[in-house]
């Protein structure tokens, strides 16, 4: 009789294993939850998302990450542009990395003096911060797998859980 709880407990793990196993997707990316009011960004694109990354290219992880961030800013999900933030003191040293002009669908500005990245709470590289509707939504602390389905998920997931603001009429 003492032998037959254990075996129970065995055939139990031995039946969930292949639940837990066979797990196609692999779980939702990292990331740092955050709520409060977004710095105010100049010369911008108009959108109710935005994913401000701060970047360089002399950063390794960054330029690791740097073609799956293009991807993603040329073919975003819905309501998402993208911002970029570069560290680089010249739009050369960008420019010869890139191969040549950075993507329009990047907005690549130097941040001169570090002052958005300092605005943000940034002090490390690559750092990406998702603002929705003017708020601090979510910060993903290094690099990332941008074009991935799973990043591409848990974005589009962010920016459905705020849902837009109504509008007041004006009077």
């Amino acid at each position: 009789m003492r032998g037959a709880p254990f075996g129970a407990g065995v055939a139990a793990l031995l039946l969930l294993s292949p639940l837990t196993a066979c797990r196609t997707e692999p779980p939702p990316p990292s990331y740092l939850r955050v709520d409060g009011p977004a710095p105010r960004l100049a010369e911008v694109p108009d959108s109710r998302a935005l994913l401000v990354v701060f970047w360089a290219t002399w950063c390794p992880p960054c330029r690791t990450e740097t073609p799956q961030l293009v991807s993603l800013a040329e073919a975003p999900p819905d309501a998402l542009r993208v911002v970029v933030f570069s560290h680089d003191t010249d739009t050369r040293a960008v420019e010869t990395f890139l191969e040549g002009p950075p993507s329009a669908a990047l907005h690549l500005r130097l941040d001169e003096g570090h002052q958005v990245a300092r605005a943000f709470g940034v002090d490390t590289l690559p750092q990406s911060i998702l603002v929705v509707d003017g708020r601090l939504v979510a910060r993903f602390p290094g690099p990332r797998e941008w074009d991935s389905r799973a990043m591409r998920r848990l974005l589009e997931k962010l920016i459905r859980e705020h849902p837009p603001r109504a509008s007041t009429p004006s009077r």
